[in-house]
């Protein structure tokens, strides 16, 4: 049985995420778009808050919260949350898949007051590709593996100390742990449309050697599938934190807005939106809450995920789209932060990948 009910944990999480987000993200969400990066203060109140460090324990982590802090963090600024989120990834994939000699080395990072984490490299240039079918080989040599290919929309690219690198292997998806500062792996920045504060970059990997441990799991192998699932769910989170935001904004502007002699939101056009906005934004919610859930009792959540990050791409576009209408022509200067919202909801519906729960 699901219960939407959250658990006085889980309400003491969202309310204090809540405050950070409104406190700490919102006044500085429009400076790290127009400056291109999130200010380093920033990065460090969220690593002390040990969001990213409670990833390291598979007994207390969950999903279904890991939700909720992407959702406060995103309604704040989503640039910020997926920061949070790719770093989130690595640290899962690394203690959920990893060798026990990759954990001590990559979970001892997690020991410093500075924001210092790994981030995900999923997506490729071919934005009609497949994740799940990459581009980017690995190939087997004798002392290790050799690595070619560009990951692309990489977040925090030039600030991480190492990549999560989804990449061929023999035929089949594999993830490996690639220094950043290995010879053969060059960073480009990247401007985005939105979420220019999130650092995209393309990183690209021109024969890196990898040694036999660089493999996530070694011997093992990495289930990717459950690594995309993860971040797909991080992701429609991120874009339901966004779609609030959007909502919170429009519903007492419009009441306040007078135009012909009545506010905004007494408008039928108007209100019809606002209503929209609200059901779509409880259907993002519900979706990925459920997905969650599934990650978190161990089922499969592949199509939950798939369901979840696909519905929210879609309709984060169309509250954002409305949101924009309904402020006329104040939605487009940066007075107000719809424009912003705007442009990160276009950006957020064309990631893959780059998060995690």
């Amino acid at each position: 049985m699901i219960s939407f009910e959250l658990t006085e944990e889980q309400e003491i999480i969202r309310s204090t995420m809540r405050e950070i987000s409104r406190d700490a993200l919102s006044p500085e969400a429009r400076r790290h778009d127009l400056d291109g990066a999130i200010g380093t203060a920033v990065l460090d109140t969220i690593w002390q808050a040990g969001i990213v460090q409670a990833q390291a324990d598979r007994e207390s982590r969950s999903p279904v919260s890991n939700v909720l802090v992407l959702e406060e963090l995103a309604a704040g600024d989503a640039s910020v949350a997926l920061a949070v989120g790719a770093a989130s990834g690595f640290v899962q994939a690394v203690t959920d898949q990893g060798s026990e000699a990759q954990r001590a080395v990559f979970l001892a990072s997690l020991e410093g007051d500075r924001f210092a984490a790994g981030t995900i490299a999923a997506m490729e240039p071919d934005f009609v590709g497949d994740v799940t079918r990459p581009a980017t080989r690995v190939l087997r040599s004798e002392d290790g593996f050799t690595l070619s290919g560009r990951k692309t929309m990489v977040p925090l690219a030039a600030q991480s100390t190492h990549f999560l690198v989804i990449a061929d292997l023999d035929g089949a998806s594999d993830a490996f742990i690639v220094d950043a500062s290995a010879t053969g792996v060059t960073i480009e920045a990247r401007q985005a449309l939105g979420l220019r504060g999130l650092g995209l970059g393309e990183v690209n990997f021109d024969g890196v050697v990898l040694p036999t441990d660089a493999r996530l799991g070694e011997g093992n192998g990495a289930d990717v599938q459950r690594i995309i699932d993860g971040a797909r769910v991080g992701l429609a989170a991120a874009m339901l934190g966004l779609s609030r935001a959007v909502m919170e904004h429009i519903i007492p502007y419009t009441k306040e807005r007078v135009v012909h002699g009545s506010p905004l939101a007494q408008k039928q056009k108007i209100a019809f939106d606002i209503a929209d906005m609200r059901m779509e934004t409880d259907a993002i919610r519900w979706m990925t809450w459920k997905a969650a859930w599934a990650l978190e009792t161990g089922l499969d959540a592949t199509r939950l995920a798939q369901l979840a990050y696909t519905y929210a791409g879609e309709r984060v576009m169309q509250i954002a789209d409305n949101g924009l209408q309904s402020m006329g022509g104040h939605g487009f200067v940066e007075e107000h932060p719809m424009e912003m919202w705007y442009r990160n909801a276009r950006s957020l519906s064309m990631l893959e990948s780059v998060a995690g729960v």
